[in-house]
């Protein structure tokens, strides 16, 4: 009886299919319609993380180095370009040497997005709460060995009572790497003595320091200063750090400084003054920083003998964590720290 049945309504459908087959090819064919708009339209939805992927490409200009940043594979980060390069309809980026570079139509999508992911990432981050009494964190800070050797003792003095660390790490690094090393959260907070252009990070003049010219304090021709033909006439050891491809002397001086003569170049400021101490050459060096060290030494510090000006210490750090609370709070450690040792009031 229920075979029957069934066979019954089978056939009906069949006879209802046949007399209405336009009508119902009608509503297919909207059906079809309709699933290839959702279709479409999943394809072109905006996936907000393409464009984090695509601003820190454009940051590192490398598929690699940014998939270390956001800690993703390399065939994800490559695979989200291709999505938005889609979405976008044009290509992004193109190969340059060993690495890739942005065409114009990325460099003009990477201008009016990062701003804007800046924005967010600063909104999201000013919500968060850091309680320093019970934060058990460990940031890390950039600087040039001097700083750290003058402000070290005010740190430890400021974080003594509580369960946070801030390390120092005294590397060498030109412009980009440590532009490269903040952004990638390696670093939460630099001290440099140039202050960054780009949009994506902040700084904050903190100090100015004096420079001065070191020699060793029994040098005969230096007793009572030195002047410019002997500042050019002596030999140097230079300090091998280097900001906008000059080195310190050049970056301070308010003019065009003839060629010096190399004795020797060391990575240390310490091991500079040491050299210096036991040779006939001579050097500059950050005044407090030679002032700490003139007994140990037994060194001669001496005025520039030529126009200069303060070298600048600025705080740096990403535009992102502009508004973070635990990255306010170090700005504030630190700033504080220098501002004591150079007795200057933080603006």
């Amino acid at each position: 009886m229920d075979k029957r049945n069934n066979i019954d309504v089978l056939s009906r459908c069949v006879d209802y299919l046949a007399r209405n087959k336009r009508s119902v090819g009608v509503e297919l064919n909207k059906a079809n319609e309709l699933t290839d708009l959702v279709d479409y339209n999943k394809e072109q939805r905006l996936d907000l993380n393409l464009i984090r992927v695509f601003c820190t490409v454009c940051e590192y200009q490398s598929i690699t180095q940014a998939a270390d940043a956001l800690m993703l594979t390399q065939p994800s980060v490559s695979n989200a370009i291709n999505r938005f390069k889609v979405l976008v309809g044009a290509p992004l980026f193109f190969r340059q040497g060993r690495g890739i570079a942005m065409t114009a139509i990325a460099k003009h999508l990477y201008n009016a997005l990062a701003p804007m992911l800046v924005e967010i990432e600063q909104t999201v981050q000013s919500v968060k709460t850091f309680d320093p009494n019970t934060a058990n964190r460990v940031f890390t800070v950039n600087a040039n060995e001097s700083f750290i050797d003058l402000i070290q003792v005010e740190i430890e003095q400021a974080t003594a009572t509580l369960p946070i660390e801030i390390v120092f790490n005294e590397s060498n690094v030109d412009e980009q790497e440590l532009y490269q090393e903040l952004q990638s959260q390696q670093l939460d907070l630099a001290l440099d003595i140039v202050a960054p252009k780009e949009a994506s990070f902040k700084s904050q003049l903190v100090a100015s320091e004096s420079l001065a010219c070191v020699s060793r304090g029994d040098h005969p021709q230096f007793a009572h200063g030195i002047d410019q033909a002997s500042y050019f006439a002596a030999k140097h050891v230079f300090y091998r750090f280097q900001r906008q491809n000059q080195r310190v002397a050049e970056l301070i001086a308010t003019r065009h400084l003839p060629t010096r003569q190399m004795q020797g170049e060391k990575s240390s400021l310490l091991s500079m003054l040491s050299a210096v101490s036991k040779s006939d050459a001579i050097c500059i060096s950050p005044y407090t920083y030679a002032k700490n060290y003139q007994q140990v030494f037994s060194l001669n510090i001496m005025e520039m003998p030529f126009p200069s000006q303060k070298m600048d210490i600025y705080s740096v750090w990403t535009s992102k964590n502009h508004q973070d609370p635990a990255n306010k709070w170090l700005r504030t450690v630190v700033n504080n720290a220098v501002a004591k040792v150079y007795q200057k009031t933080v603006v």
